[in-house]
C-alpha cells in the first residue's frame, strides 16, 4: 500500500548558507516519496531555497539573526547576545502556532531551529551539533551546554544527524563524543551533490581553483576581499563564487579571475568537479559537501567559530583537506601545500534519509 502524502515543512536556520544547501537533499527525497512540501526561512538561506526550489511553496519565517565581530572575539560576541537567542526560540515557538493555524501541516522540519515544534505536528530536527565546541578557556562549560543542548532537542520527535554512524564520521567529537539523545539518528551526510549527474563532471583539462564565500557578514566580505587580492596575483584560472543569491549581478571578469555572486546547485556542482582545488571556509555544510566528491580543499575557518575551527583541523589530520587560519593565509604556498595532500575520499550515499523520510507518519 501506497504511504499517505505528508505536508510537511521544511526551514534552515539562516546562519550562513550551510544549514539551507543540506536541507536540498532532504526536500528532493521527500518530494521523490510523494509528499507535499512548503520552504519557510528568511534571508539569504530562504533565498537560495526559493531559487532551488521554484515550483515549491514557501512562507516567510524570520530567524535570529546574530550581529558577528570584525575581530576574532566572535564567540564572546555572541554569548553577549545569548538572551536574544533565546528570546527568539520562544518567538518562533509562538510564530509556527499561529502559522499552524492559517496552513495545515503533518510535518515540521527545522534545520537548527530549536523553537519550531509544535504538539499537533511530527517535529524533526537536523543538526549535527548535539555537543558544542568551546575554546580551551571554556572548556569546563562543554558538558554543561550539551546537557542544555539535548534538553532542547528532546522536544522534538525525532532527532537526524547528518553523518556516518561510526565514529569519528565527518564530524567527530560533534556527533559522536557524547551519548545520543534518544529521539536519535544517523541519516547520513547531506549534500545537495549526492546525486551527481554524469554529465556535469568535467574533465582534468578543466581544471582550475574555486573558491567559494560564504557565512555571516562582516566576515563573508572580509574574506572575499582576502582571496580577490591573493588570487588576482598568481597566474591560476580562478572562479570565485560570493554566496550572494539575492544579487542579479552577472560574471565579472578581471584577469584571470572570474568572480560571481550566487551559482545554483547544479551549476556550482560543474564549477567544483572542474576544479583540482576548492577554497571555502570549513563548515559543516562544505565539509560533506565536499566528501560527497572526493575533493582536495583548504579550510579557512571563520575567525573565532571554534565548531569550524576543530573541523579544519579534524580533517587537516585526516590528510582531507588543509587548514589555514585566516590571517596567516598565503596562497602561494598554501595551494602547492594542498595539493599534496589526498583530500577526501568520495563515499556512495546510503539509504538512511530515504529510511528516515519513508519512516515519517502523522501524529
Amino acid at each position: 500500500m501506497e504511504p499517505t502524502p505528508l505536508r510537511v515543512l521544511i526551514s534552515p536556520l539562516d546562519w550562513g548558507l550551510g544549514h539551507a544547501t543540506r536541507c536540498i537533499p532532504v526536500i528532493r527525497q521527500l518530494i521523490v516519496q510523494g509528499h507535499s512540501v512548503t520552504v519557510a526561512g528568511h534571508g539569504r538561506s530562504y533565498i537560495l531555497l526559493q531559487k532551488e526550489f521554484p515550483n515549491l511553496e514557501s512562507i516567510e519565517l524570520p530567524s535570529f539573526s546574530p550581529s558577528y565581530s570584525r575581530s576574532e572575539k566572535i564567540l564572546q560576541h555572541l554569548f553577549l547576545q545569548l538572551p536574544q537567542f533565546i528570546k527568539s526560540v520562544f518567538d518562533e515557538h509562538r510564530t509556527l502556532k499561529k502559522l499552524l493555524s492559517q496552513h495545515s501541516f503533518d510535518v515540521i522540519i527545522s534545520d537548527n531551529r530549536y523553537g519550531l515544534w509544535n504538539k499537533n505536528t511530527l517535529n524533526v530536527l537536523i543538526t549535527h551539533q548535539v555537543m558544542i565546541k568551546t575554546p580551551g578557556w571554556l572548556r569546563f562549560a562543554e558538558y554543561l551546554l550539551y546537557r542544555i543542548s539535548r534538553k532542547l532537542i528532546s522536544r522534538f520527535d525525532e532527532c537526524w544527524i547528518p553523518d556516518y554512524a561510526t565514529a569519528p564520521g565527518l564530524s567527530g567529537d560533534l556527533s559522536h563524543k557524547y551519548t545520543l539523545p534518544s529521539n536519535a539518528r544517523f541519516v547520513g551526510p547531506l549534500s545537495r551533490f549526492h546525486q551527481v549527474e554524469p554529465s556535469l563532471i568535467k574533465t582534468d583539462s578543466e581544471r582550475k581553483i574555486t573558491a567559494v564565500i560564504s557565512g555571516p557578514e562582516p566576515q563573508r566580505s572580509i574574506f572575499e576581499a582576502l582571496l580577490t587580492g591573493q588570487l588576482s596575483k598568481m597566474n591560476l584560472p580562478t572562479l570565485i563564487i560570493g554566496g550572494r543569491p539575492e544579487s542579479g549581478q552577472g560574471t565579472i571578469r578581471a584577469g584571470n579571475l572570474s568572480i560571481i555572486p550566487f551559482l545554483d546547485s547544479d551549476d556550482l556542482l560543474s564549477a567544483v568537479n572542474s576544479s583540482s582545488l576548492v577554497i571555502c571556509r570549513s563548515g559543516y555544510s562544505s565539509v560533506m559537501d565536499l566528501a560527497s566528491l572526493g575533493t582536495k580543499a583548504i579550510f579557512v575557518p571563520t575567525p573565532g567559530q571554534t565548531e569550524q575551527i576543530y573541523l579544519a583541523e579534524m580533517h587537516q589530520q585526516a590528510g582531507s583537506a588543509l587548514y589555514r587560519s585566516q590571517e596567516k593565509l598565503n596562497l602561494i604556498e598554501d595551494i602547492t601545500e594542498a595539493a599534496k595532500l589526498p583530500g577526501f575520499t568520495k563515499k556512495p550515499a546510503g539509504n538512511e534519509l530515504i529510511s528516515a523520510i519513508a519512516a515519517l507518519k502523522k501524529k
